[in-house]
Formats: structure tokens, C-alpha cells, sequence
């Protein structure tokens, strides 16, 4: 991905990036002042040349490296231990101990540092002290018995350079350090965590994902809009100076582009899937295309979950159904909407058993052909593709059809499943209206830009539609 798509995909996942290092930190920070503060003393030997009284030119003398290192390994040998452990009265197993105890010799030089760390300072002292009185000791055990060393070279052997002195400031828990580590380590967590989810996530958020992964022109944004009270909130177009109402407008633009070079008289609205708002998307371009003075008539052919008439608050017992069916005369079916110059609404019509069978019969197609000669356009609401096979029966004769995905929701085998169906029955697919995208995900959907349908059928970009005039773009609502 280039570096806009890595930005956008910050954007995207923002919210772990900030919360992922701010949580970690905290808990960092919990857990740094619940532990109790550790406190390091430090002792330091001086290690002489010693004269070990022979000449025997087959013992190679050790080295001072050699030495050091023999001496940090005998501090922390059992006896010496327990010796320790037993004049302090300390409350611990010599092997607890060990650990607690580091010997480090001292770069070029023969000094041996001794670190005893501890929750209480004096303690952390006193053991070091100790631990240096007992090894001196040992050692003086030891030369006496096995190397027949004077008394009087032993003091020349190990000598105490820096007594112990109680710590002013613990060793541990680095508070600080602690919370920036796990700060920088919540940060790259959070990062890896968001652009992995990122490549999992198969929701269509940008017009990327439709132009490259799918071959699909994006005609329309239409932004998450919360509908008003009862079921007519839906026709948020009604009212002519929103967001919305912008954005529907544009994609009558984009529309009638698409129209340029071929008749567009008949569109069917579909989904993919139930609930990406085909049926609020097919309802409110028919108003908006009234409301640009075309004759428009808005079918419900969506017998199974019907919802024109409900947002249109008209009673659904004669409709489409009853004009296949012909039982019914088309203009008892067929109302006008009062509120609304040059729009008609057909609802669905009591649902018949047999919905597929109906309306890919020949009456049906008869309808279609009589309606298209007495309206300017006829905009079909139909059940999802993938559902039913009834969106791909009234698309195959239809001029063009309009597929509604919901931001971040439709996945991409779903659509790229209708779009196979689509073209298997030879539809023409006009585009793709993102429906449902939120103000918050502004850069990541909109910053693609504005674009419409050109008369070669490519997207071109275009300028952002004024509330004056009106430009071939697709438009974010809010």
C-alpha cells in the first residue's frame, strides 16, 4: 500500500492506535508502583598478588581475569551462603539468595564488585558486608589448610577497598523507564494489531476497494443520516437544503452522465445483502429525480420485505402484485405523492406465493414495457441480489441497475457475488452507492475524491456540487 492508504488506515483505526500505548502505559505504571521498591548495595575487593610460596614450574599461576571470576563464583557457593544467611538471621533459602547476589569484575583493574539487592536498604548493606567478611575468611580457610600461606601475606590477598553503604534510591522498579517501554511497545502492538485487522477486514470502505478489487464505478456517498420519527424520516430528501439532499442530487447527476450514450429509463435498486438500505436509497433518488421536474414512478417489487409503503405511509392492498396479476387497473395501483410534483409510487401489493415466477413472467415484462412509455423514469426496489433471484430477473430487461453497499459493512465476496450474478444474466450495472458512511471516516471514504460517471463509463474526478449548481460527482453526506 502506498503511504495515503497507510495514512487513511491510521485514521481508520485511530482509536487503538491511541488507546493500545495509553493502556499499556497505565497498567505499566499500576504495576510499577503496586511492586515494592528494590534497593541495590554495592561492596568492593582489591585483589593482590599473592606469594603462594613455591616454585614448581609445572603450576601455571593463574590470571588476574582468572582470579576475579573464582572469587564471584565462591560467593555464591552453599557454605559461604549459609554462613551468611545464619549470622544475619535472614529468612531465605541460600539458593533465593544466590540470585540476589551479582559479582562483577571491573574492567582492567582487579577489583571485584559485589551487588546485593533487597527490599530493605540497611539489609541489602549488611548482607554485602557480610558477604565479604565470610569470603575473606573462606579464603584464609583455605590457604591455610591446602597452601601453607603465612599468616601474615593473607591480608595482602583480598582487600576491602569500599565497605557497603545503605542505598538513598531503589534499583527497581524504574518507573519511567518502565511506562515508556510499554508505551512504545502498546504503540507498535497497536500499529501492527490496525494494519493487521486492516487486511483481514474484507468491508468496502473506499473507492479503491471497488474500482481495483471489483471493477466497480462508484456513483454516490451518501453519509449515515439518523431518520426522524416514523417511517417517512427515511425520505431525507424532502428536505431540499441537507446534506443528504446534496448527496442524492449528485447521484442524479452522475445518473443522467451515465446516460449520455444510452437509454436509462428503468433502474433497479438492489443490495447484496438485507440492511444496506436499497429500498431508502431507490425511494429518495426518485424524489430527487421528481424534484428536477422528470415524470418518475417508484416500484416496490420487493414483495418479501416491501417498505415503500410504509415510508410513503400508503396502504399496500392493490399494487404491483394485482397489476401482473391484472386484477387490478393502473390507476388504482399507481398514486401520486402530494407532497412530492411528478412522483408516483407503486407499492408492492399483497404478496403473492410465487414471487420469482411472477415477476419474470410475461406480464410482467409487458407492465414494465407500458410504464417505461408513461414515465420519464422508473426506479425499481428489489430484494437483495444474493437472497433471491428476483433483483437478477428485473435486471436482465432493465436499462441499468444501481447495487447500494453500507460502508465498512458489505464484505467483498458478497458483492463481488451479486456483480457475478449481475453479469450472468447480462445486466448492466450503472455503479455502486456507498451508503451509511460516517462523518468520522471522512478522509478514509472522501478523500478519494468526488467522482461520476463519464459518458465512456470510466470515473473522472470531479469538483464537490454547490447548492446553487449542480457537477457530475457523488457527494458525502452526513
Amino acid at each position: 500500500m502506498e503511504l495515503g492508504r497507510y495514512l487513511r488506515v491510521a485514521r481508520h483505526r485511530l482509536w487503538m492506535i491511541i488507546a493500545c500505548p495509553i493502556l499499556a502505559a497505565l497498567s505499566a505504571g499500576i504495576v510499577s508502583f503496586a511492586l515494592p521498591p528494590v534497593y541495590e548495595a554495592h561492596a568492593a575487593l582489591l585483589v593482590l598478588p599473592s606469594n603462594l610460596g613455591t616454585s614448581d614450574p609445572n603450576v601455571i599461576p593463574l590470571t588476574p581475569d582468572q582470579i576475579l571470576r573464582t572469587y564471584a563464583l565462591l560467593l555464591t557457593q552453599r557454605k559461604l551462603l549459609d554462613e551468611v544467611i545464619a549470622d544475619l538471621r535472614l529468612k531465605t533459602r541460600p539458593d533465593d539468595l544466590a540470585k540476589r547476589i551479582k559479582a562483577t569484575p571491573q574492567p582492567n583493574t582487579t577489583i571485584l564488585d559485589i551487588a546485593v539487592d533487597d527490599t530493605n536498604p540497611a539489609l541489602a548493606r549488611n548482607i554485602a558486608n557480610d558477604l565479604v567478611d565470610k569470603l575473606i575468611g573462606e579464603l584464609k580457610d583455605i590457604q591455610t589448610s591446602h597452601l601453607q600461606v603465612p599468616n601474615s601475606r593473607l591480608s595482602d590477598v583480598l582487600v576491602p577497598v569500599s565497605p557497603a553503604v545503605v542505598p538513598d534510591r531503589p534499583v527497581s522498579p524504574t518507573k519511567a523507564l518502565n511506562i515508556s517501554i510499554a508505551f512504545g511497545a502498546g504503540l507498535l502492538l497497536a500499529v501492527g494489531l490496525a494494519y493487521l485487522l486492516e487486511r483481514l477486514d474484507q468491508s468496502i470502505k473506499t473507492n479503491e476497494d471497488l474500482t481495483e478489487r471489483l471493477g466497480l464505478l462508484p456513483v454516490g456517498h451518501i453519509g449515515y443520516v439518523l431518520a426522524g420519527k416514523g417511517n417517512r424520516g427515511e425520505l431525507i430528501t424532502l428536505d431540499a437544503h441537507s446534506h443528504a439532499s446534496e448527496a442524492y442530487r449528485a447521484l442524479r447527476t452522475s445518473l443522467l452522465f451515465s446516460a449520455i450514450d444510452r437509454e436509462l429509463k428503468e433502474i433497479v435498486v438492489t443490495s447484496a445483502e438485507v440492511g444496506e438500505g436499497k429500498s431508502r436509497t431507490a425511494a429518495n433518488l426518485a424524489i430527487v429525480l421528481a424534484q428536477a421536474g422528470h415524470w418518475t414512478l417508484l416500484i416496490d417489487a420487493d414483495f418479501r420485505r416491501p417498505a415503500q409503503h410504509r415510508m410513503f405511509a400508503r396502504i399496500r392492498n392493490v399494487g404491483l402484485s394485482n397489476l401482473i396479476l391484472q386484477d387490478a387497473a393502473e390507476s388504482e395501483a399507481i398514486a401520486t405523492v402530494e407532497s412530492v410534483p411528478n412522483l408516483c409510487v407503486l407499492t408492492s401489493g399483497p404478496t403473492p406465493p410465487n414471487p420469482s415466477e411472477l415477476l419474470g413472467s410475461g406480464r410482467m415484462r409487458e407492465l414494465m414495457a407500458r410504464l417505461r412509455t408513461s414515465f420519464s423514469y422508473v426506479i425499481v426496489d428489489t430484494p437483495p441480489v444474493n437472497a433471491v433471484t428476483d433483483a437478477s430477473i428485473l435486471s436482465a430487461s432493465a436499462n441499468g441497475t444501481i447495487l447500494v453497499v453500507e460502508h465498512g459493512q458489505t464484505s467483498f465476496p458478497a458483492l463481488e457475488r451479486a456483480k457475478q450474478m449481475l453479469d450472468r444474466v447480462g445486466a448492466h450495472t450503472i455503479g455502486v452507492v456507498m451508503n451509511k458512511v460516517r462523518a468520522s471516516s471522512g478522509s478514509y471514504a472522501y478523500d478519494y475524491g468526488y467522482y461520476a460517471a463519464s459518458p465512456d463509463g470510466h470515473a473522472r474526478p470531479g469538483r464537490r456540487p454547490s447548492s446553487k449548481s449542480e457537477a457530475p460527482t457523488s457527494s458525502s453526506g452526513t
